[in-house]
């Protein structure tokens, strides 16, 4: 008797759960329509290729104008700056007191390392610009045509050479100088003590 308890428990919940499917069904049908009529009434927008071809895109870095007149600028100064350097140089004579000369080699040692500060500056915005030019030219997004985008890489990698020349031209005269230290007559020049 025991397994025919526990079959006409089975069945009856199954016969009483049964007219709840389509009942659950149904409302989720009614749900469904009223969803739809909701998203009737809102507009919707489609995207054609035609529209996506009037959209500018912009690189993810851009160097301005600005920055890279500043850039030539700092490279003008450098040069200009390493000529003065030279001639300091060249003033420079053997009866110059130590306190004189160390002054004058501290100035130079100045000139020298905010020269060679631009120069580093100028090359790192210049391999910024052709990292961002790069990474425009190899996106499948890109709006750009590739060959404008070529000869922009091919323009800033020259300038990027260059100021790479002008930064290592910076640093060995930033070398050369404290190689040489202050320069002293050697008859006033007091040797340094070890302890």
């Amino acid at each position: 008797m025991g397994v025919q308890r526990i079959m006409a428990v089975v069945f009856v919940s199954l016969f009483l759960t049964s007219p709840a499917w389509p009942q659950s069904l149904t409302e989720i049908a009614k749900k469904e329509k009223a969803r739809r009529e909701v998203l009737k009434e809102k507009k919707s927008l489609a995207v054609t290729n035609a529209d996506l071809a009037k959209v500018k895109k912009k690189p993810a870095i851009e160097v301005s104008a600005e920055a890279e007149a500043k850039a030539i600028e700092a490279k003008n100064e450098a040069a200009v700056e390493g000529q003065a350097g030279e001639a300091l140089k060249a003033e420079e004579t053997p009866e110059d007191t130590p306190a004189e000369a160390r002054k004058r080699f501290e100035e130079q040692r100045v000139e020298l390392e905010t020269a060679l500060a631009k120069a580093k500056e100028n090359v790192e915005l210049l391999s910024q610009k052709m990292r961002a030019l790069t990474q425009q030219f190899y996106s499948f997004n890109s709006m750009t045509p590739k060959d404008q985008i070529q000869k922009a890489m091919a323009e800033t990698f020259q300038t990027l050479q260059a100021a790479q020349a002008d930064e290592a031209e910076a640093k060995n005269a930033l070398d050369d100088l404290l190689a040489t230290g202050p320069r002293l007559r050697s008859s006033s020049a007091v040797p340094l003590r070890r302890r």
